[in-house]
């Protein structure tokens, strides 16, 4: 009899398996080398702001006892990012700890900076303090300030487009090595940013980033009408920007003269239609009529893509997506193509690089400019359809264990199917509801962002009821939902009622007979069997099981997942016997159905090899350990939960077979990672815990050191 426990691992349904995360201040994982993230290239053509750039280090650079923050601000079209992007790109040097990169417009600017932590630098933010209390938002993002790698130089962090300052003076640490760049249209900010009103360009610089852009052959032969073209558009730089591109389309003998004389007609026209155009500053007319002459010679097909454009979030998105919508609508694939090389020429949408993506972006702008043009199109609602469609078809691909791959692969379209929940769900059909909130829950819950995902959950409870009333499906669906999440937070008084909930509600719907009702069933046995309450679990297992393989047939996931969890169960009692063949068969099934290279494989082995460790069967067990192990790593990445648990069952095999100083290293890794993950009061930090200190009597019995 020893005091050492082995940890097994159960399958569930629902959004994911991870468990809860810790507050811990004094165990920073480490990166080696700082992350200099600016995932804008910036304009080719940039001209002056030379006194910008060195007032914004001048500020930045101030040593004082607070963040220094500088503000970029004014009205659209000025060129404030490409400005910070300037900088940002020129003075990397000059920040050791990094540079980050966060698009703030109409964000969540807690969740930007803590999905930079968790995806950039690979650091796992904990969800509970030491007593096992839920950590807010601004406490998660203090713990990323804290714990930011490397742990020493300056570090820039830029804030793109700020649309609203409430709550922001929270989420800014008190170490002055973090200096902040916003951009913003806000004027007259808080008294403790220092502002930089930036104004647009200058008559020189003006005319140098015309010249720029359509040669200086073409701007010293007509340089009066040049320097009244830049004039008119009232030197803002994406005025100059869609006029050149204009130019740079039209003949040789195309004068400049000829495109003021379009420029002035076109605005005459606006006003007349629109006379409350006349409020708009001269600047932001020139660009509005500069718009709306590209905007006409677009043919009506590319003029439907650009309205499509504008539904995207104020961030990258890829042109995949707007293919795979425009083929839903059947249009054309070479009208398609066509547009994306019109909209680029004419500098309605920008090409950008991040990362290893090729993706494309939308200035503010010009997309406000779209919006409106897709309002007035009798299409509209039909393309906003299908819109949603496409992103509702990418919700439904986050699974409930995402692996790292998965997360990095997927995290491009996260703002704009936030997008859609917040402002587009009008246009989401009643069977896709539930996917414009569900997703976003299960990528923030596979990271084990539980603060994150847990409003998504509960407003996806309040849209399912609100449109489709209290008696439907989805509404035990997503009850269900909302239930594991609390589970994984170690919730299971606040998880109880809605699974029964869930579970009684798909059987009024759905019969008796229904997988949804099979999935309710095992979630709840896992409730009980995480409470230790075996023989509630164990029929609801059974049941389960049965269900599942009688509308599923022999070989599918759920059934691999049933037999996994009933041989954990038995495994738990010490019937052995009765677990061995489930295990077997689950981790088979899960091979054949998933691949070898699946976290539930990796589940699988560590319980196979779990049992075959109860029944002193090390040799067994080793390889299996091992094996799951690396699997983890692979898939999940160094910081999870399973990785703990992994150790942790190494350990105990090597100590069961006297091989102590094997063991003590895996033990102390295995516990810092549980209690940074998962805190110092979970129960499998508490077994980690107390199998490192039954191995180190062992040891001091044995005459080891440790």
């Amino acid at each position: 009899m020893t005091n050492e426990t082995w940890q097994g691992i159960n399958i569930k349904d629902g959004i994911n398996v991870i468990k809860d995360n810790t507050f811990n201040f004094n165990s920073p994982q480490k990166v080696a080398t700082a992350v200099n993230y600016i995932p804008y290239s910036g304009v080719s053509h940039f001209v002056g702001r030379s006194d910008e750039l060195e007032l914004i280090h001048e500020k930045l650079h101030q040593e004082n006892n607070t963040v220094a923050i500088s503000a970029v601000s004014g009205m659209g079209g000025i060129g404030k990012t490409e400005l910070a992007v300037k900088y940002a790109r020129e003075h990397t040097n000059d920040y050791p700890g990094g540079v980050c990169w966060l698009n703030a417009r109409d964000s969540n600017l807690a969740a930007g900076i803590i999905q930079f932590v968790q995806l950039q630098m690979g650091l796992e933010v904990p969800q509970q303090d030491f007593q096992g209390n839920a950590l807010t938002l601004i406490q998660q993002v203090a713990w990323c300030w804290q714990n930011w790698q490397p742990p020493q130089g300056l570090v820039l962090v830029v804030l793109d487009d700020v649309t609203n300052l409430e709550g922001f003076a929270e989420l800014i640490p008190s170490n002055h090595r973090f200096r902040f760049l916003m951009t913003t249209r806000l004027r007259n900010l808080d008294t403790n940013i220092e502002e930089i009103s930036l104004d647009v360009l200058s008559q020189k610089e003006g005319l140098q980033l015309l010249t720029n852009i359509i040669g200086k052959t073409k701007v010293n032969k007509e340089l009066a009408t040049a320097e009244e073209l830049c004039k008119w558009l009232g030197y803002l730089p994406l005025g100059i920007e869609l006029v050149g591109r204009y130019i740079k389309k039209k003949p040789p003998h195309f004068t400049l003269g000829k495109m003021l004389e379009l420029l002035q007609q076109q605005r005459l026209q606006q006003q007349a239609i629109n006379p409350q155009q006349k409020g708009l500053s001269t600047a932001q007319r020139g660009v509005l009529a500069a718009f709306e002459l590209s905007w006409v010679e677009l043919n009506p097909e590319t003029q439907k893509i650009a309205g499509l454009l504008s539904l995207f979030a104020a961030d990258i998105f890829v042109w995949e997506w707007v293919e795979t919508t425009a083929k839903s609508l059947n249009w054309d694939e070479s009208d398609v193509e066509t547009a994306i090389d019109q909209l680029y020429q004419r500098h309605l949408v920008q090409c950008l690089e991040e990362d290893d993506l090729y993706g494309y972006k939308i200035h503010p702008l010009i997309r406000e400019f779209l919006k409106t043009k897709l309002t007035a199109d009798g299409e509209s609602n039909e393309i906003k359809q299908a819109f949603t469609s496409t992103f509702m078809e990418i919700a439904q691909t986050i699974s409930y264990t995402p692996t790292l791959e998965f997360i990095n692969s997927v995290k491009t379209a996260i703002p704009h199917l936030t997008e859609i929940a917040e402002n587009l769900t009008d246009t989401v059909s009643d069977e896709n509801l539930a996917w414009a909130f569900t997703g976003l829950a299960r990528y923030y819950d596979g990271q084990g962002l539980y603060a994150l995902a847990e409003p998504w959950c509960q407003q996806c409870v309040s849209a399912v009821i609100s449109r489709l009333g209290e008696n439907h499906p989805h509404v035990a669906t997503s009850l269900n939902n909302l239930a594991v999440l609390y589970c994984s937070q170690g919730r299971y008084e606040a998880a109880e009622p809605l699974y029964i909930q869930a579970l009684e509600l798909s059987k009024q719907l759905l019969g008796e007979n229904h997988p949804d009702v099979a999935m309710s069933l095992n979630n709840l046995a896992y409730l009980y069997n995480s409470q230790g309450r075996y023989e509630a679990a164990e029929p609801l297992y059974i049941q389960a099981l049965e269900l599942s393989k009688q509308l599923l047939g022999e070989n599918h996931p759920d059934v691999a997942m049933s037999l996994n969890n009933l041989a954990e169960l038995y495994r738990s009692q010490g019937r052995y016997e009765a677990a061995e063949p489930l295990f077997i068969q689950a981790l088979e099934l899960f091979k054949q159905l998933l691949g070898v290279n699946h976290p539930d494989v990796a589940n699988s082995l560590n319980n196979l090899a779990n049992l075959y460790y109860s029944q002193g069967r090390y040799e067994a067990a080793e390889p299996l350990l091992i094996q799951a192990l690396e699997l983890f790593k692979q898939l999940l990445g160094v910081n999870h939960p399973y990785i703990a648990t992994s150790l942790n069952n190494l350990a105990a095999l090597y100590r069961s077979q006297g091989k102590y100083e094997a063991a003590e290293p895996l033990l102390i890794q295995a516990l810092e990672i549980a209690e940074r993950v998962l805190g110092t009061n979970h129960p499998n930090t508490v077994t980690i815990r107390e199998n490192l200190e039954y191995l180190r009597t062992q040891m001091q019995e044995n005459g080891g050191d440790f």
